[in-house]
């Protein structure tokens, strides 16, 4: 083995010593993803107060005597499922936006640079093309959850006031009825405006719903689908494969030319 094989086998072990030792680490700190990770924060806690708001309306006007509210109450307690859903969503999406960049640069980037070093030793040119392949999976999945948050971010701010609004409601929403003590019995009769007022919430919270599926569901999903895509093409191509012919053939005209 050549002095020159030796030097780029050593250069390889360090570039994967201090992928595993350096990047990895600074990829997986949460203060590097400091804005990403608090416009999570923004979209879960506004879920949980619209969960928490849908489930305790629920419960109060399910408290009145009759079934004039009864299908608003099991409308309410069935958003708060799917709100329940979003939350789980986005906090898969939170731990990946750390946890990318360290699966990356702990263990796809260094194995890359270990079948590099394979590739050289022992002759075989199929491992350098695999972890050619490995290495563009690897920065593609540490990009692809960042462009995934930035993405649902940009198509939320184009929506947010239609969550914000159902927040304000939740917040001034007071169910009153009619009756002669303030606790709830078979002789209290909810308002009209108050029948009203629960209405638009559950209108606010079906709006606010459809926001956060999409951003929150659909958008990483059909990014995480695109990813899928991106990686079974690289496999399953020669796109990183170099054609030792042609490069051959092409060096050669180039000494035939000096």
């Amino acid at each position: 083995m050549d002095i020159k094989k030796i030097t780029f086998i050593v250069v390889m072990l360090l570039v994967a010593v201090i992928s595993f030792t350096k990047i990895a680490p600074w990829a997986a700190d949460p203060n590097n993803h400091v804005h990403t990770l608090e416009q999570t924060e923004d979209k879960i806690a506004k879920v949980m107060t619209l969960s928490g708001g849908a489930a305790a309306t629920s419960a109060t006007i399910s408290l009145l005597p009759g079934d004039l509210c009864t299908p608003i109450a099991e409308q309410l307690a069935e958003l708060a499922k799917y709100f329940l859903v979003i939350l789980c969503a986005l906090y898969l999406e939170k731990f990946l936006v750390s946890l990318s960049g360290y699966i990356a640069f702990s263990v796809l980037i260094p194995v890359a640079c270990l079948l590099v070093c394979a590739s050289i030793a022992f002759g075989k040119k199929q491992l350098r093309t695999i972890a050619g392949k490995l290495a563009v999976v690897g920065i593609i999945f540490f990009i692809i959850v960042p462009f995934s948050v930035w993405l649902s971010d940009k198509v939320y701010e184009t929506q947010a006031a239609r969550v914000e609004n159902a927040v304000e409601e939740y917040e001034e929403l007071q169910i009153e009825g009619e009756g002669e003590t303030s606790f709830f019995n078979e002789f209290t009769t909810i308002t009209t405006e108050t029948v009203e007022k629960v209405s638009g919430f559950l209108g606010s919270l079906l709006e606010s719903l459809a926001v956060m599926i999409v951003t929150a569901c659909v958008i990483p999903v059909l990014v995480f689908v695109f990813l899928i895509w991106l990686v079974k093409t690289i496999f399953t191509t020669n796109v990183l494969t170099l054609d030792t012919d042609g490069l051959k053939a092409l060096t050669d005209h180039v000494k035939s030319k000096e």
